[in-house]
């Protein structure tokens, strides 16, 4: 074989398209058999794994660590997390309390339900993981509201809290100037009365400002659920389902305006699986329609389109299948390979049909013309085959899984649509009927051919500009390591994750350390957060409390000035009505009083006024009984609830106990120390992880003092560092092996460089070209470097091998049906790629955009960079300029 293509003697010999031809219809038959047969393999078990950390070889030791790791606590591995969130503090926990128990009761669906800081140990002993000086705090900040809660207690209604208002209002000796207590309860209580006035409920959020004087952000709370793997579909999708009919069922929304969003390593992946699985069947089906129609442009013949579209769907369902019978599965990035096989795959269609019509024109007739056709391209195809797949293959030793599995179906689907391209598609041409009509022009022409001859060294010239500043901008390259900006970033669950990150007490990612002992674990902890880079450093003995009996004191303190839980108020409604409209008139005359008064500096007034202003506007929609009871129930449910679950929840917090390491709840022991009694450190970083340059400086400070640390951030940062020496080290293999090859079947090594500097000349153009449009390599378009090497070997190929055919002829190259072929076969893989850029999935739709700039670069070194190279400096002229000479 290797003799035949160094020769350019046919390697496939005639009498094989001449018997597929005569047998074509059996043929086509038992082909269609077999690919049906294939086809239903494939549905049955076709799967798509879409963990982008997964793609990396289990051999490694960062893969080992997190293997360890999950071995040990297991119970923290594909956890689902639920943030509820809402403005009342108070309401968002009893939301996340009502939710968890809910949730916990669904067992077929939930392998265990954590809820951080919550239960009945939190609930009692809360207060004892304050510092001293916050307790001390907390105790002044209820004594000054004693006076206010024992007042509101004895009275807890509506009513009741008006008068209570009332009183504060009208006290002459309160400065209001002195105390933003009051003022922070004031402007709240304006925005209450006022959402209440517009038809809105808003709650009040009392525990920010009776525990700390202020307005505060109610936060987040968290539900940690570990989905069981049993039953029908996807676990992550089985949850977010129960999750979200949960909520509906328990009206989160209207009870406690609290509101749920859904984040956490297995749901972006099943997001992102049913993202891929949509965009990628329409990119697909959006694929093969352009590519139908550049075809059409190029060959002009609408069946030969439907040949080459069929050929290709045929090679497409082989590959498809080898993939699933072989390698078992699709990653996210092998999964890509189906557009890519379409952009590639139909090149080889395209050369044999215009090589078909030129001999056409030359008068052969239609079955001399096929079997003429697929003899004289079989050897450029066979080598194009054979290069493309070495450039894949050199990609299946690497560390990386992902662009392993891919080289290993991208480089077996190369011979796959090559067989294709020698069977299926001279079968189909020899049954479709010889067209009569008018012939394209197969050549691009010869203005083009014209224009290179004459102006090389311009065009070299600027190539060359071109090619310094590409190399000066290559060291600018950057690798993005963030799977989550790899994710759709519309998906709801990745939006989620991004807003945790910027919260330096919700971080998605830490790092976790293990050891072997609790004394070990405890000097480890003290060594870590000596770092800069670290906020805090965790071990189960951060949950035994520091000063127990001096915060005991304070609690006990605090609990003489704490008002009884409130009672319920049985007053019947009529009375309840009355009363409330008594009490919120004399509120809004004491508001009126005390702005009459002089003396009040402009904000206080400006406070004072609000809240007045908003009372009136209550009073002034008491039009009738039915409005008076609506507005009322609404200021009832706004104010009321949540600071009658505080003042009992702060009763049960004056209940503390001694706390030791015995006393923790095991569910918490569990995440910290392990069956085999492995101690975990849970590291949290000091700034924002969503930055590379922070997150390599957390991996490193950690991994300094704990080489075996793992968790997302190791996982992440390593699997790029792995990731992009297996894409250097493989791509230098694929370019020699590629060169060697090229050198057993061509005369010179001057052919075989310059078959291979066009698609690095491409390379560095589209390398700088991503430096200067922001776009960073990341785990799906790195596969960019494999491509090129196929494509531009490919085209390289194709071009040296014609120029060689016409020297000597008044034929450039340009004008030839090899170069259109060229042309068109790239237009159609451009085509192709380009569908990936709309995709959701934002790794996926990077990598279409790089591959069709790519692409577009490589016809640009093809096309036009070496056919004036060769115009120049050629072993051969390209044709006309080498005839005329002589």
């Amino acid at each position: 074989m290797l003799k035949c293509l160094r020769d350019n003697t046919p390697c496939l010999p005639v009498w094989w398209v001449r018997w597929v031809q005569r047998h074509g219809l059996v043929l086509l038959l038992l082909i269609l058999c077999g690919t049906g047969v294939l086809l239903y393999f494939t549905a049955r078990n076709f799967r798509i794994n879409t963990d982008l950390t997964e793609m990396i070889s289990e051999k490694l030791s960062f893969r080992r660590d997190v293997k360890k790791f999950h071995q040990e606590f297991p119970q923290l591995v594909g956890t689902v997390v639920v943030v509820v969130h809402g403005d009342s503090q108070e309401q968002v926990r009893q939301a996340r309390d009502l939710l968890a128990r809910r949730l916990a009761r669904e067992k077929n669906l939930f392998h265990s339900v954590y809820v951080p800081g919550g239960g009945p140990f939190f609930a009692r002993n809360g207060l004892l993981y304050l510092s001293t000086e916050q307790l001390e705090a907390l105790g002044d900040r209820l004594a000054e509201m004693q006076p206010f809660l024992a007042l509101l207690s004895r009275d807890f209604s509506l009513s009741g809290l008006f008068s209570v208002l009332t009183k504060i209002v009208d006290r002459q000796e309160l400065s209001l100037e002195e105390n933003s207590g009051i003022l922070v309860l004031f402007e709240r209580l304006a925005q209450v009365f006022s959402a209440v006035g517009t038809g809105r409920t808003v709650h009040m959020d009392w525990q920010s400002l009776v525990m700390t004087g202020r307005e505060g952000d109610a936060g987040n709370q968290f539900i940690l659920l570990q989905p069981n793997r049993e039953g029908r579909g996807h676990p992550a999708g089985r949850a977010v389902a129960a999750i979200r009919q949960a909520a509906r069922d328990l009206r989160l929304a209207d009870r406690f305006g609290a509101g749920i969003s859904i984040t956490g390593k297995p749901v972006i992946n099943w997001e992102d699986l049913r993202s891929v699985r949509h965009d990628i069947t329409i990119a697909s089906l959006v694929s093969f329609v352009l590519v139908g129609i550049v075809l059409y442009l190029g060959l002009g013949s609408l069946r030969l389109v439907l040949a080459g579209l069929f050929t290709l769907a045929v090679g497409l369902a082989w590959t498809i299948g080898f993939a699933i019978l072989v390698v078992g599965q699709l990653n996210m990035i092998s999964v890509t390979f189906v557009v890519l096989f379409i952009g590639l795959g139909i090149d080889y269609g395209i050369q044999i049909f215009l090589r078909y019509r030129e001999l056409l024109l030359q008068g052969r007739p239609h079955m001399d013309a096929i079997a003429e056709a697929v003899s004289a391209t079989g050897n450029t195809l066979l080598l194009c085959a054979i290069s493309t797949a070495i450039g894949f293959y050199a990609f299946v030793p690497t560390a990386y899984v992902g662009a392993s599995e891919l080289g290993l179906i991208s480089g077996t689907g190369m011979f796959l649509i090559f067989l294709a391209s020698i069977t299926v598609l001279p079968a189909l041409m020899a049954l479709l009927p010889e067209e009569r009509k008018q012939l394209l022009p197969l050549a691009m022409g010869a203005s083009a051919a014209r224009w290179l001859v004459r102006y090389p060294r311009p065009i070299l010239a600027v190539a060359g500009a071109a090619l310094l500043v590409s190399l000066l901008l290559l060291p600018r390259i950057t690798f993005d390591t963030n799977p989550f900006n790899m994710s759709d970033q519309d998906s709801p669950a990745v939006q989620t994750a991004m807003r945790l990150f910027a919260d330096d007490h919700a971080t998605p990612w830490t790092i976790s350390v293990l050891a072997p002992g609790r004394q070990q674990a405890q000097r480890l902890a003290r060594r870590l957060r000596a770092l800069p880079e670290v906020r805090a450093a965790i071990t189960i003995d951060d949950f035994v409390p520091a000063r127990q009996e001096e915060k005991l004191a304070l609690i006990e303190d605090m609990a003489l000035t704490m008002p009884p839980a409130p009672a319920a108020d049985r007053m019947p409604a009529p009375e309840r009505y009355r009363r409330d409209r008594e009490a919120l008139a004399a509120l809004a005359g004491a508001l009126d009083r005390r702005l009459a008064e002089d003396g009040m500096n402009r904000e206080v007034r400006g406070k004072v006024t609000a809240l007045a202003d908003s009372v009136h506007g209550i009073e002034q929609r008491l039009a009738g009984p039915a409005q008076a009871r609506e507005i009322f129930d609404r200021l009832e449910q706004a104010l009321l609830p949540d600071l009658g679950a505080l003042i009992r929840r702060l009763n049960r917090l004056m209940e503390a106990r001694p706390v030791t390491l015995a006393r923790l709840p095991r569910d918490l022991v569990s995440r910290y120390v392990s069956a085999d009694h492995q101690y975990r450190i849970q590291v949290f970083p000091s700034r924002d992880l969503r930055d590379r340059q922070n997150l390599e400086r957390f991996v490193s400070a950690v991994t300094a003092i704990a080489p075996s640390a793992t968790d997302q951030p190791v996982t992440v940062l390593k699997a790029g560092q792995t990731i992009v020496r297996a894409f250097r080290n493989a791509s230098i293999l694929a370019f020699v092996l590629i060169g060697l090859f090229l050198r057993l079947t061509m005369r010179t090594w001057t052919e075989v460089f310059l078959v291979l500097a066009p698609l690095m000349l491409a390379l560095c153009y589209t390398v700088a070209a991503a430096v200067l449009l922001r776009v960073p390599f990341n785990f799906a378009n790195i596969i960019v470097v494999p491509l090129l090497l196929g494509i531009g070997v490919d085209s390289g190929i194709h071009v040296l091998h014609r120029v060689r055919e016409v020297h000597g002829r008044l034929t450039h190259v340009l004008e030839t049906s090899t170069a259109r072929a060229v042309l068109f076969s790239s237009l159609t893989t451009v085509m192709s790629f380009g569908t990936l850029s709309f995709m959701h999935h934002a790794g996926t739709a990077s990598m279409g955009r790089l591959l069709t700039l790519s692409v577009t670069m490589m016809i640009v070194c093809t096309l036009i960079v070496l056919p004036a190279w060769l115009e120049l400096y050629g072993p051969f002229a390209t044709g006309r300029k080498n005839a005329e000479k002589q």
